[in-house]
């Protein structure tokens, strides 16, 4: 039954890049930028977890409503908005392989285009609420990954900013957005949700962009790997992410390796210490223990539950 249920999520996840193909703006100037940036859309995690919630409240269906896809599509689109703004702020020439719009038209523009996604998932939004509690919702959240991208701004260059400080930055830019994603498929295809429901919902999605997060900053000093965008590039931008805070807190010597403005310097410390990288390893894999557990005894859907479990093995086999 499993592999049927991936199947129709398949579907879906098909009709949610149709969705997104639907889209475009009448800023004629800039509307094959606003296409490319809609295109580069990557692997839709965030879109595949409204679907798999909504899928989650109840008995395995052929089809969702009209209102999951589009909502999916709304939240990769919020996705994508928080990618361009960050583009800019980190001066970052890739992202997915792709040059970023403010390499090709400048930063003025990329924020301004990032504006226009972000306006335009408000909309959408605003158009399938089933409630004004799912509007309050959305945009408390939007306040949150907003808050959490504040928060690491002003921690850049800080060597005395601790790990409690990064994990409240990274709650926000990161987890607050799996977490919506995960209670708009429910708020979508359920008027009136199990609480127990939500609260599954809850801890699964935070847990799992926490994780997320932590092994995106891992990748980062990864050279071997291809993430589609340049490495060490938060150390470069003065951005100090788990492996280094806990460098920082061990070792005071370390401070003046990262005041050495040399990437390179900071990677050959961490690696002549991997007990930092492995530290912040298991730290991804608590958190993914986390959303595991969210699923047991919840009243999600078996077969759905088993697929949301394989997207946490997923992840901590690139742990």
């Amino acid at each position: 039954m499993a592999e049927g249920q991936e199947l129709l999520v398949r579907k879906d996840m098909k009709r949610v890049v149709a969705r997104l193909h639907e889209e475009e703006t009448k800023v004629e100037p800039y509307r094959d930028d606003y296409r490319r940036l809609l295109d580069n859309h990557g692997k839709m995690i965030r879109a595949a977890m409204v679907v798999l919630f909504a899928r989650a409240c109840g008995p395995t269906r052929e089809s969702v409503d009209e209102s999951v896809i589009t909502g999916a599509a709304a939240i990769e689109m919020l996705h994508l908005a928080t990618l361009v703004h960050d583009d800019v702020l980190d001066d970052a020439p890739i992202r997915r392989k792709q040059p970023t719009v403010h390499t090709t038209r400048g930063n003025k523009a990329a924020i301004y285009l990032g504006d226009l996604i972000l306006s335009r998932y408000m909309e959408i939004m605003a158009g399938i609420a089933p409630d004004t509690d799912f509007i309050r919702e959305q945009a408390g959240t939007v306040c949150e990954i907003v808050g959490g991208e504040l928060y690491q701004e002003s921690g850049r260059h800080h060597t005395d900013i601790t790990v409690d400080y990064y994990d409240k930055a990274i709650s926000g830019k990161t987890a607050a957005l799996f977490r919506l994603a995960c209670l708009t498929g429910i708020r979508l295809s359920s008027p009136r949700p199990d609480s127990r429901m939500e609260e599954a919902a809850r801890a699964f999605g935070g847990n799992l962009g926490m994780a997320f997060q932590i092994i995106d900053d891992i990748n980062d000093f990864d050279l071997g790997k291809d993430t589609g965008k340049p490495k060490l590039e938060d150390i470069r931008d003065g951005i100090y992410t788990l492996p280094v805070l806990l460098g920082l807190r061990k070792d005071r010597g370390f401070r003046s390796v990262i005041e050495s403005d040399s990437p390179e310097e900071v990677l050959g410390y961490l690696q002549a210490h991997p007990e930092l990288l492995e530290e912040s390893r298991q730290t991804a894999r608590t958190y993914l223990g986390r959303a595991d557990q969210a699923l047991e005894g919840s009243p999600l859907n078996e077969d759905v539950r088993n697929l949301l479990g394989e997207m946490v093995t997923a992840l901590t086999r690139q742990v």
